[in-house]
């Protein structure tokens, strides 16, 4: 597995005191450093994207905005909550061109594997002409363009589990068949999209689905929505390439969100996806930092969805839904007893014909 990192990422700054802060970043790098994982994984230095790359998915006139600002120097806000300073228009590309060699690694090899990005600034707030709640570029939606240009990929997913919903990947991906957009997320939160009623437009209508889970919610509505919802959707799609857009301020020790996963939650949510990416597309799975404000929960959260991706003696195991139904014992009394969006998740299998 590939670990995709560079010191650059911490000179993007968002002003004192912001909780997207390169604390974040060397926290993730040590504890990943000082892991029994480390061993088995290659750690490899991103390229920083051209401007016409980050095209795919922004507007010009919005890359001219960030490219000006940073040249200029000093520290500049987007909005309240998204800074730019002299260093995040390279630091941006670097972060969308960390995307571009991590699915040139698992694209271009021929052969089974995956790779971590660990980068700022984020991304999945990022709408072709703005940036927004602390992202500059859109990391993962930018992944799922080159992919399909560089690559031919003709269907992709992209999994977001951070706490706030990926307003700007559903935005770029909207009326697109071809990317099918999943968003675990708290709602009502920041930024107040992703209802369940939200699911694409012409021929994207049906390939926009957002599981807005209240505050409180545990683990069980995670696995459970992975089994009876997003997995045999995604079955049903069938993707050569799965992006996980992985923010982890849905921790239960994250300030930025009400939600309760702990580290091992991430651990049993990527370990689904990896096994599924398996029998699906061939392993091909890339994850891309996207939140995570706690530094220590997030950084234990994160060597435990690199782990997970690590676990090839079970994964190998799991070889279709029943069988991962049976691996984390979901039965009829657990759905019942455990799960907290019981209403929100059966209207999702009624609008999605999972019934």
């Amino acid at each position: 597995m590939y670990f995709i990192y560079d010191d650059y990422y911490l000179k993007h700054e968002n002003g004192p005191g912001h909780p997207e802060n390169p604390e974040r970043l060397k926290c993730i790098k040590q504890a990943v450093d000082g892991s029994r994982a480390v061993d088995r994984l290659k750690y490899i230095a991103p390229f920083k994207a051209e401007e016409k790359q980050i095209e795919m998915a922004h507007d010009c006139a919005y890359i001219k905005t960030i490219k000006n600002l940073s040249l200029k120097g000093g520290q500049y806000f987007l909005d309240m909550d998204t800074g730019v300073n002299q260093h995040t228009y390279n630091s941006a590309l670097l972060a969308a061109g960390g995307c571009f060699k991590g699915l040139d690694l698992i694209l271009g090899a021929g052969v089974s594997s995956k790779f971590f990005l660990a980068c700022r600034p984020p991304g999945h707030h990022a709408f072709p002409s703005r940036g927004s709640g602390f992202c500059i570029f859109n990391n993962a939606a930018l992944g799922a363009k080159y992919a399909r240009e560089k690559f031919g990929m003709k269907k992709i997913a992209i999994v977001d589990f951070d706490a706030h919903h990926g307003n700007g990947t559903q935005e770029i991906f909207y009326g697109d068949g071809n990317v099918f957009y999943i968003s675990f997320h708290q709602h009502p939160h920041y930024p107040g999209t992703g209802g369940p009623d939200e699911t694409g437009y012409g021929k994207g209508r049906g390939f926009n689905l957002n599981l807005p889970f209240m505050p409180g919610t545990k683990e069980p509505d995670y696995i459970v929505s992975l089994i009876d919802i997003i997995l045999p959707l995604l079955e049903r799609f069938g993707p050569e390439l799965i992006i996980v857009s992985a923010g982890y301020d849905s921790h239960l020790l994250d300030s930025m969100s009400s939600l309760g996963l702990v580290e091992g939650s991430y651990w049993k949510i990527m370990l689904a996806l990896s096994a599924f990416s398996k029998w699906v597309c061939n392993g091909r799975l890339g994850i891309v930092l996207e939140g995570g404000y706690d530094c220590g929960s997030t950084a234990d959260s994160v060597v435990s969805t690199i782990s997970a991706c690590l676990e090839d003696s079970i994964t190998m195991k799991i070889k279709n839904i029943d069988d991962m139904e049976s691996y984390f014992e979901v039965g009829n009394d657990y759905r019942r007893d455990r799960v907290q969006n019981h209403l929100m998740l059966d209207e999702l299998k009624k609008n999605f014909d999972l019934d």
